[in-house]
């Protein structure tokens, strides 16, 4: 036995600290403090499921789950078993140990069915699993239990839209603004519910990938509403006047305008659940229409080489982006073919990976020649092939047509595409290469390589 005692006067001081948001500090204190516990009484299992939960915090996985199976040795009380059990399932999950993750959810839940993080959590290794249909099963128990925690529904709602519920998801999915999006809901107008006869104020509320995605619905979104001010990213300006030039009831404002006047506000996501669209006519919605310009091909490599397009990271705001970025360096691989030649179109704070790299010499940089979308579109129209990871990339050549190969990582999924990548939403000229449970790149690219060797041996053919 342990001193109890000086246990717990170091984990109320851990618990103090990380509660002390005033310095930065004290999180490294915390966790200081919570070892010191786990020390002071090695039987004692609060200190381990603490320290557990503090090191997944800090993103530390491997001592998270440690620390979790050094509290069920404590032999807890059977709640507390399945609490730890929960989370350790969750921390199994998040190191792509899938199976291992899904015995832990079963045992908390045979413990306690009532706690709803360990469905919710359920719902989410069921979907890594390509169980659509269980993880919305487990998801909605989830959030029957504690339906007021916006987290659980929007977990629901991601395991509606990714077996292909888009109707019922998005209407879930709404749950995001008290989720995350908080700014939303200061706006100085209600939420737009479809009401015919308002001026709108329509944002974009989520990445330029996304805002393209479901620019598709600003005609129908016209056609209801008595005017609409569209609120985008001013890549999209050039892109979004051509469009909608014969839509009289629509006014673009770039970011950085100021608030317009309107009766209401919704966000281009919103968009199908606001309108009441039916699976059918969200899976049937048309592309927006993209002008045809043309770019001098002086920059194009002058041989018989296949000319691919490439991009590698996704903007760190996204949830997943740490998941589905690829270090530049695995682009390299794509040499082992003969006859290819790589074009980044890599935007962002991650644009000049591929020269810290050392690869100037081996992929041409188009970036400078990019003003906005129709800028890439153009340069894209005269590449033979895009090969990016899910960003917004992906999603401009969806909207022209243009084949496009996805390396689509385990843990970052897209519900567009689905998880297994076959019924993909608005991209049937998109090919996914999946990653494997144990969440490595290099593998991916070998059947990239495979399948480019085959489509440069047709090029070349043709």
């Amino acid at each position: 036995m342990g001193n109890r005692a000086q246990a717990v006067i170091f984990y109320n001081q851990a618990v103090q600290a990380v509660g002390d948001r005033s310095n930065t500090t004290n999180a490294s204190t915390a966790w200081q403090l919570f070892g010191a516990a786990c020390f002071a009484d090695p039987t004692w299992h609060q200190a381990f499921l603490t320290f557990g939960n503090n090191a997944f915090d800090l993103e530390r996985r491997t001592a998270a789950i440690a620390a979790y199976r050094r509290c069920l040795a404590c032999d807890p009380p059977p709640l507390d078993r399945a609490k730890a059990l929960c989370n350790l399932g969750w921390a199994l999950h998040a190191d792509g140990q899938t199976q291992k993750a899904y015995t832990a959810l079963q045992e908390s839940i045979a413990l306690d069915s009532n706690n709803p993080a360990t469905h919710i959590n359920l719902a989410n290794v069921h979907g890594i699993m390509d169980q659509p249909a269980l993880a919305v099963k487990a998801a909605r128990r989830g959030y029957d239990l504690d339906p007021n925690d916006p987290t659980n529904e929007v977990v629901y709602a991601f395991a509606l839209l990714f077996n292909r519920q888009f109707e019922e998801g998005f209407k879930h999915f709404e749950i995001r603004f008290k989720w995350k999006l908080h700014s939303f809901l200061q706006y100085p107008y209600p939420k737009w519910r479809g009401e015919e006869g308002k001026t709108v104020f329509l944002v974009a509320d989520q990445g330029l990938g996304d805002t393209i995605s479901f620019s598709r619905f600003v005609r129908a979104a016209a056609k209801r509403a008595k005017f609409i001010q569209c609120y985008i990213q001013p890549e999209l300006m050039r892109l979004f006047m051509h469009a909608f030039v014969d839509v009289p009831n629509l006014n673009l404002l770039p970011f950085g305008s100021t608030f317009p006047e309107a009766d209401a506000w919704s966000t281009f996501v919103s968009l199908p659940f606001a309108l009441g669209l039916s699976d059918a006519e969200i899976r049937s919605a048309p592309d927006i229409e993209c002008p045809r310009v043309s770019l001098p091909t002086t920059w194009l490599v002058p041989d018989q080489k296949l000319h691919v397009g490439i991009a590698w990271a996704g903007s760190t705001l996204n949830n997943i982006n740490v998941h589905r970025s690829i270090p530049v360096e695995m682009f390299a691989e794509l040499y082992r073919v003969p006859g290819v030649q790589l074009y980044s179109l890599q935007v962002g704070e991650r644009a000049e990976d591929a020269n810290a790299a050392g690869m100037s010499g081996l992929v041409r940089n188009l970036v400078p020649y990019v003003r906005d979308v129709v800028d890439t579109v153009a340069l894209m129209r005269d590449l033979d092939l895009i090969i990016t990871c899910e960003s917004a990339l992906g999603h401009i050549a969806a909207m022209v047509g243009k084949e496009c190969w996805i390396p689509y990582s385990y843990l970052g999924r897209d519900y567009r595409l689905g998880h297994a990548g076959k019924d993909r939403l608005w991209a049937p000229h998109h090919r996914v290469f999946r990653q494997g449970q144990d969440m490595q790149w290099r593998p991916v690219f070998d059947k990239i390589v495979e399948a480019l060797r085959e489509k440069t041996f047709g090029h070349r053919r043709a």
